[in-house]
C-alpha cells in the first residue's frame, strides 16, 4: 500500500529552499515537504540577507540562475524589475548585483513555485531548531524540535549552510565573551552603534573583510580600521571579466597530479600575461573541472594543497568587482584602512579600550593596537567537531554522521548525497549537500555548484520516493 512520503529539509537557505523548489517542480505523485528553518529569514540565509545593498555578489548575474537548465532565469527576472528594465540584457549579465537583490529573487522563485505546484504536494515551513535525529526501526527518522512536536520523516536533508567563524587561539580566550567582540560579521550589529572615538580591528583579510569595511563606512564610521591575517590583504579584482580562455582546458587529463597541474596553470598564466591579461581568465577556466580535479587528487596531494597552495588559490579564485577593489585601495592609501600581516597572540580589555597584541610578520616584531571593537571575518567553520551547530555536533557524537578525511565537512557518498556514519556505511534516508561537502568537492559554496547539487539531490529523493511506494 502506498502512502505520501515525507521529506524534511533542515535549513532554509539557498540549498534547502532550492532543493524544495526542485522537488515541487518535479514531483509526479503526492509528497509532503517540511522545511525547518531557524535563526534568520527563510530562503535568504546568511549569504543573501545582507543589511546593505552595497554588498555585492562576486559572481556576475549571468551565472547566478537558481536552475542549471535555465541559465537566463535570474537575468530575466532582474530585467523584469522596474529599476533594471531600461538596461540591456547583455549589460545586466555582466554586472555584479547586490546580494539582497538575489535574496529577493530566491523569495520570488519560492512563491512562484508554491503557486504552481501540484495540489497533492504539501509544503510547510517550520520556524524552529532541530535538536536531534533519531533513527527508527521502520527506516524513518524522528526529527526532534526545540519547541514543537517531533516530525516523522522518510528522508531528511541536512542543508545546514555556513557556521560562524572559529575563535582564533589567543592567550586570553575569555575575551571572546566580551560585548566588544563580534563573531558574526554578517549581522548589522557588528558594524553599528560604534562610539565616536576608537578604532576597529577586523580579523581576516578576505571578501568578508571587504563587506565589513563597506558596512562600517555606510554606518558613518570615520576612524581607523585595522585588519590582520596571516597573509595580509591579497584579494584581487576582476580585471578582465568577460574574457573566455580555453587553452588550459585542452591540456587537462583525466588524472590530475597536483604539481603537474600547478605547472600547467603557471604556464598558461605566463602566456596570457604576455598580452597584458591577468591570471583571472585562466583560473576561471578551471571552474567547470574543479570538483573533478579535487576528487582525482590523492589524500596526500589534497593535504599539500591545503598547507601550501590554499591561500594562493583563494586569492586567484575569489575576486572583487573592480570598483570595490578600488575603494579598498583608496582607503589604504588614505590611511583609514591599515592592513597587517601577522599572527594574533592576545586580546585584553582595559577601562575604555581593547588591546590587541600580534606578531607582525613583515616587521618581525611584536606589536599592539588599541581598538573599541573586534570583528571576526576569518570565514565559516566547516569542521563538524568545531562547529557551533549543536545538531551537527550531536549527530557526529552519536556516529550518525562522520567527518570527511580532511575534517572540512561531512563524509558523504557524493553520487547519492547520503551521509556516511562512523562505521563507514551510508544511510539510505539522511542526505546532505552544500558547504558540508567541502572536504569532498572543495568547490561547493557558490551558486554555480549549489544549483546543480539541489537539482541532483531532488532527483535522488524523488526516485527514492517512487521506489519505496
Amino acid at each position: 500500500m502506498s502512502y505520501t512520503k515525507h521529506i524534511v529539509i533542515i535549513g532554509g537557505g539557498f540549498c534547502g529552499s532550492i532543493t524544495a523548489v526542485n522537488l515541487m517542480k518535479n514531483a509526479n505523485s503526492p509528497l509532503k515537504i517540511t522545511v525547518v528553518n531557524s535563526g534568520g529569514p527563510f530562503i535568504l540565509g546568511v549569504a543573501f540577507n545582507s543589511y546593505t545593498s552595497n554588498h555585492l555578489l562576486n559572481v556576475a548575474a549571468a551565472n547566478m540562475s537558481a536552475f542549471p537548465d535555465d541559465m537566463a532565469h535570474y537575468v530575466n527576472w532582474v530585467k523584469g524589475k522596474k529599476e533594471y528594465s531600461e538596461y540591456e540584457t547583455e549589460l545586466l549579465s555582466k554586472t555584479f548585483l547586490p546580494r539582497n537583490l538575489f535574496g529577493e529573487y530566491l523569495r520570488d522563485t519560492w512563491e512562484t513555485t508554491m503557486a504552481s505546484k501540484r495540489s497533492d504536494v504539501e509544503v510547510n515551513v517550520v520556524e524552529d531548531y532541530v535538536t536531534d535525529l533519531e533513527l527508527m526501526q521502520n527506516n524513518s527518522v524522528k526529527v526532534l524540535l526545540k519547541s514543537g512536536s517531533p516530525l516523522i520523516a522518510n528522508y531528511v536533508v541536512l542543508a545546514t549552510g555556513n557556521s560562524l567563524p572559529r575563535n582564533p587561539h589567543i592567550a586570553n580566550m575569555g575575551y571572546y565573551a566580551s560585548p566588544t567582540y563580534f563573531r558574526n560579521p554578517w549581522n548589522i550589529n557588528s558594524v553599528s552603534n560604534l562610539k565616536p572615538e576608537g578604532d576597529v580591528l577586523i580579523i581576516g583579510n578576505g571578501l568578508t573583510m571587504v563587506d565589513t569595511v563597506t558596512g562600517l563606512l555606510e554606518q558613518g564610521f570615520k576612524n581607523k580600521i585595522y585588519s590582520l591575517s596571516t597573509h595580509g590583504f591579497g584579494v584581487l579584482p576582476h580585471r578582465h571579466f568577460g574574457i573566455t580562455y580555453t587553452g588550459l582546458a585542452k591540456e587537462l587529463q583525466t588524472r590530475y597530479e597536483l604539481y603537474r597541474l600547478v605547472g600547467i596553470v603557471n604556464k598558461h598564466i605566463k602566456k596570457v600575461r604576455k598580452l597584458g591579461i591577468s591570471a583571472g581568465p585562466v583560473i576561471d577556466s578551471l571552474r567547470p573541472y574543479s570538483q573533478r580535479i579535487w576528487e582525482s587528487l590523492t589524500l596526500e596531494e589534497k593535504k599539500k594543497f591545503l598547507s601550501r597552495l590554499r591561500h594562493l588559490w583563494g586569492v586567484a579564485r575569489h575576486r572583487l568587482p573592480v570598483f570595490v577593489y578600488d575603494l579598498i585601495q583608496k582607503l589604504r592609501l588614505d590611511g583609514q584602512l591599515i592592513v597587517h600581516e601577522g599572527k594574533l597572540t592576545n586580546i585584553t580589555e582595559q577601562e575604555n579600550e581593547v588591546i590587541v597584541s600580534f606578531y607582525n610578520s613583515k616587521e618581525k616584531d611584536n606589536e599592539s593596537i588599541s581598538v573599541q571593537r573586534v570583528i571576526n571575518c576569518t570565514g565559516p567553520e566547516t569542521s563538524i567537531f568545531k562547529t557551533l551547530n549543536p545538531l551537527l555536533k550531536k549527530l557526529a557524537e552519536k556516529g550518525i554522521i562522520s567527518s570527511d578525511p580532511l575534517e572540512l565537512g561531512i563524509n558523504t557518498d557524493i553520487k547519492t548525497f547520503k551521509v556516511i556514519n562512523k562505521e563507514g556505511d551510508s544511510f539510505g534516508n539522511i542526505f546532505t549537500l552544500g558547504t558540508n561537502l567541502k572536504g569532498l568537492l572543495w568547490e561547493t559554496i557558490a551558486v554555480p555548484e549549489l544549483r546543480i547539487q539541489c537539482k541532483q539531490l531532488s532527483k535522488v529523493l524523488l526516485e527514492a520516493c517512487e521506489k519505496d511506494k
